[in-house]
């Protein structure tokens, strides 16, 4: 490469690395992305949902939708079962100029953000390079060092080099980066596959279809690219402790376990190994120091449950491209402008942090009796201001840490406990209810 050294070198070109590359590019930084798989390919594990507010951030560095979402529709609605308990049905709420998600194929997603990125003079994008060393003048980091897919070895230089290679992140290990709020009390572990010919939920469209049974994992379906079937299992990871039994084994077993899943993929096929991970990481590391910042999930990490893995990602790509450019551009020390992203990344991502964590804890971890379950859960769950909030906070239309307040869960219960003596003196059925399964 006759170019050797650059404004930024960005180690992980997924989606946190392509989004940043793509913000420094559009402001004529000369940015080399490194990327060590060839693209399009799956990563080892993640949530695909994509909502309104990522759209919206993936909108300002010129994404097109109709590209990383490509044959994959459109999606408006979660159907939540508890077991045989009860059903609700909520919808995604417009915000943004949007009413809809996508169940992304991220190996599609991942490719096309990359090519936007691409596209920009000043970027210069190179998969199928493994980065193997931080080079260093002194304390501060300087460049990399690695090989390409055929060994052939490579140097590069720059004035800051960013880490956006994920949860194991090298970069993160080499500059020995500080962690802090780690959460390690309720570890879960997830497995997901993809599956071809699967049933649909039923004849509404496509859907997020949600299944938990109140005993330490649940289920998760949703309808993706080109007429697949997402279909992920998490819980406790002593539960899901594959064992001897193995990880694809013990899958497909807890799928079969479940009539109302099973239904949709007894005739269907699976098109995609097993993926997973074990005790996934709950935590921040600092977000930067002497030639050096990291992005994306190298920089926090927090349990999938609510979906919020790549709104973080472009979220904090944003931040710390602002922070670059400030640095680079405006002449801010480089101290001040790594502190600042740290501060705006914790100010944006902390309380969604802690309302997921307390979910985990009250949908994973706590369990309930069969009466809980059809009476004060089910009142919760069904109560229109409970789930217009939720949905709220589920594409980030309110604020996290309010999402929930006491007065409405205690409001939600007299309302169901009134409408199903209301329902009883009247002798009409529950709304809530789950169909019959077909024999």
């Amino acid at each position: 490469m006759a170019d050797s050294h650059f404004d930024v070198i960005i180690v992980g070109g997924r989606v946190a690395g392509s989004t940043l590359a793509a913000r420094l590019g559009a402001a004529g930084l000369r940015v080399l992305l490194l990327e060590r798989t060839l693209l399009p390919s799956l990563p080892p594990v993640s949530s695909p949902a994509i909502y309104s507010s990522t759209m919206k951030l993936l909108d300002e560095i010129g994404a097109e939708e109709a590209d990383y979402a490509r044959n994959t529709p459109r999606v408006r609605r979660w159907v939540t079962e508890a077991g045989d308990a009860f059903r609700t049905i909520n919808y995604i709420p417009d915000l943004h100029g949007r009413d809809y998600g996508y169940a992304i194929d991220r190996g599609r997603f991942d490719e096309a953000l990359w090519r936007n990125a691409a596209r920009f003079p000043t970027v210069t994008a190179l998969q199928g390079f493994v980065v193997t060393d931080l080079l260093r003048e002194g304390d501060r980091v300087c460049g990399v060092t690695g090989h390409t897919l055929t060994q052939e070895r490579c140097t590069f230089s720059a004035d800051c080099v960013v880490g956006a290679d994920g949860r194991f992140s090298l970069v993160a290990r080499q500059v020995g980066a500080r962690v802090f709020a780690e959460h390690t009390a309720q570890p879960t572990t997830l497995y997901y596959a993809y599956w071809k010919n699967a049933e649909p939920y039923d004849e509404h469209g496509p859907a997020i279809h949600l299944y938990g049974l109140g005993q330490g994992y649940g289920f998760l379906l949703m309808d993706s690219a080109d007429d697949t079937l997402g279909v992920v299992i998490e819980g406790q990871s002593a539960l899901l402790d594959p064992g001897e039994e193995g990880a694809e084994a013990l899958y497909l077993r807890l799928l079969r376990e479940q009539p109302r899943l099973w239904r949709r993929l007894a005739r269907a096929e699976q098109s995609t190994e097993v993926r997973g991970m074990k005790k996934v990481g709950n935590l921040y590391r600092a977000g930067g120091g002497p030639g050096w910042a990291l992005v994306g999930d190298a920089l926090h990490q927090k349990d999938p449950l609510d979906g919020q893995g790549i709104y973080d990602a472009v979220f904090t790509a944003k931040v710390l491209a602002e922070a670059i450019l400030a640095w680079k551009q405006k002449g801010t020390s480089w101290a001040q402008a790594a502190a600042d992203y740290e501060a705006a990344v914790y100010a944006e991502t902390y309380p969604m942090y802690i309302a997921t964590l307390e979910r985990v804890v009250r949908d994973i971890y706590t369990y309930h009796t069969p009466f809980s379950w059809k009476t004060m859960i089910r009142w919760i769950a069904a109560d229109p201001e409970y789930k217009r909030r939720l949905a709220l906070l589920i594409v980030r239309g309110i604020d996290p840490a309010e999402w929930l307040p006491s007065s409405v869960v205690s409001r939600a219960i007299v309302r169901g406990a009134v409408e199903d003596l209301r329902r009883f003196l009247r002798r009409q059925p529950d709304p809530a209810a789950l169909p019959p399964l077909e024999s």
